[in-house]
């Protein structure tokens, strides 16, 4: 086997390992991709939709990496990768081909969406980090979790960093050639370095890593994930959830009424959602809250800055409140799957409603879980976008409108197992709303009438699927005509 053909079966092993269940999962994806880079080229002036296709293909480029990388540290497993001569070596060539080639078009892409005036050297070097970042967070995932806490709060250290920051820019235009070659060879052995050597850490690691892979895999095919499959941490940081769960499960219990539909159904619930219980959703989203708020006004107090530093890093911000608020509302419906076979028996409950009322409980129950989320949420990012000024965030609310009527009133008794489309879709869908409205928004649509619009849409919209879900054979069990 030549040279070109083993780097190509190392590099793109992620694809050829894809998921035989949804095989066109990537291509509808890709497909998504095609046909917003096109409507941009026709309804934009054609410097901007070049500029967006380009974004886009930056957007798929670091995404493929992202994959690669990750294909990568599974393919070095600490015993198995060591009995081929030269695997290990292959590895480490094929991720510094993978790191070159993913830089350079990084580069080119950028270079075409922000033409520079000289600045393609230190273009260059930054997107050869970020390749190099998301290489090692494909090996330790906790740096996603410090890139997303921490990001927001170096506006607060622009006072301190500010004579490093000079010392190097000073550096940097006097010496550029040699800054850069140094960065990219520091670059390249970090590349290198993201490999273990096999030893007993190396083990360990690739054990949670497995673990965790794992659990992602089960969670796009729509299956629900105990804390256990995260790893020890996980379960241990999230057994206080279970204590209060079940306090909860005991004060339903204790106070059963099966003349009550609300109280049979509350506890109903806690069969039919399981770890997607509201109860779950409200600590998790709780606990991240007051971590993240309390970190932001620690360092505000010990930096002495003002809070509306951190304005800058409203966009990330806003990314994962919307993520925290809304995609658990999106999972709803797949939760019903997992417990398919307990509703059974559910059904044989005293007072249990039969028919189109076990329809409307169902709905009911699920739109309003999603209202008290999404109001809780638009809320925050209402705040978050008034004060930066940031339109893209106030979108974000509208955008969740029609996906979650669209999700939360399918007919459960017609759901088909899940697979990673039918899981992905409303995410990828609640995007492409967004930047939809963003860019009704930016070619002069007052955000005040998408405000009206996209309510009034979704209201018509409910009340026709309403209808239509009344008319469907009862809920449960789920998937029980597909």
């Amino acid at each position: 086997m030549n040279a070109a053909a083993r780097y190509s079966q190392l590099l793109l092993a992620f694809w050829r390992q894809r998921d035989l269940q949804a095989p066109l999962g990537r291509r509808l994806v890709m497909a998504l991709l095609v046909l917003i880079g096109m409507a941009g080229l026709i309804a934009l002036p054609p410097e901007a939709g070049w500029r967006l296709v380009a974004g886009l293909l930056l957007l798929v480029d670091l995404g493929v990496w992202l994959a690669v990388c990750g294909s990568l540290q599974e393919q070095n497993h600490p015993t198995a990768a060591r009995t081929v001569p030269g695997h290990v070596r292959s590895l480490k060539r094929a991720a510094l081909l993978g790191w070159a080639l993913c830089t350079g078009f990084t580069t080119l892409l950028l270079w075409a969406i922000f033409p520079p005036t000289g600045a393609v050297p230190l273009m260059l070097l930054s997107c050869g980090f970020i390749a190099v970042f998301l290489l090692w967070a494909s090996r330790m995932v906790w740096l996603w979790l410090l890139f997303t806490l921490l990001s927001p709060l170096l506006g607060a250290f622009n006072g301190t960093l500010a004579p490093a920051g000079r010392a190097l820019a000073t550096l940097w235009s006097d010496h550029t050639g040699l800054m850069l070659l140094a960065g990219l060879l520091t670059q390249a052995t970090l590349v290198v370095l993201a490999f273990g050597a096999g030893g007993a850490r190396h083990t360990a690691r690739y054990a949670r890593q497995s673990l965790m892979r794992n659990a992602m895999r089960l969670q796009l095919d729509g299956r629900q994930v105990n804390a256990a499959a995260w790893g020890r941490p996980v379960e241990w940081l999230t057994r206080p959830f279970g204590l209060v769960l079940d306090a909860w499960q005991r004060r339903l219990l204790a106070c059963a009424d099966n003349g009550s539909p609300a109280n049979v159904m509350a506890r109903a619930a806690l069969v039919l959602h399981g770890a997607q219980h509201w109860m779950y959703q409200l600590m998790g989203i709780t606990v991240l809250a007051v971590i993240v708020l309390v970190a932001f006004v620690a360092v505000s107090r010990v930096m002495h800055v003002p809070l509306a530093t951190f304005l800058p890093g409203a966009f990330g911000m806003g990314v994962a409140i919307a993520s925290m608020g809304f995609n658990p509302a999106f999972a709803l419906p797949t939760a019903l799957w997992q417990s398919r076979r307990e509703q059974a028996l559910l059904c044989l409950l005293p007072g249990m409603p039969r028919g189109a009322a076990l329809n409307r409980a169902v709905a009911t129950g699920h739109l309003r879980n999603a209202a008290m989320a999404w109001l809780a949420t638009s809320l925050v990012l209402l705040a978050l976008g008034l004060a930066a000024h940031n339109d893209w965030l106030l979108c974000l609310p509208l955008a969740a409108m029609p996906v979650m009527v669209i999700n939360l009133t399918r007919q459960p008794a017609a759901m088909r197992a899940p697979q990673v489309t039918t899981t992905v879709w409303p995410v990828l869908a609640f995007f492409a709303v967004t930047g939809l409205l963003y860019g009704l928004s930016r070619l002069g649509a007052p955000l005040a009438l998408l405000a009206v619009t996209v309510p009034a849409l979704s209201a018509g919209l409910l009340a026709w699927r309403w209808r239509v879900l009344l008319r469907a054979p009862a809920a449960l069990p789920t998937g029980r005509l597909s």
